[in-house]
């Protein structure tokens, strides 16, 4: 019985997970010092709300890294 319920519960729980995800192809390429980076599969999260904008991680020219992160839209 208890597997039964934790069967189900992965089922409902991983579905509802994939239903807000998608897979994207990267293609493969070659960075500036040439190093090749051979091509993959990423997950990427649907926006859950319109009004958000990611924003992605950089590095400030002083060398401190700023990590990526959501905020909401400017009116």
């Amino acid at each position: 019985m208890n597997k039964i319920i934790a069967l189900m519960f992965v089922l409902v729980f991983g579905t509802a997970y994939s239903a807000h995800a998608k897979e994207v192809q990267v293609k493969g390429y070659t960075k500036k010092d040439g190093t090749k980076v051979e091509g993959y599969t990423r997950t990427v999260k649907d926006k859950a709300e319109p009004d958000t904008v990611e924003v992605k991680g950089y590095t400030r020219k002083d060398g401190t890294k700023v990590a990526g992160y959501t905020r909401k839209k400017a009116k």
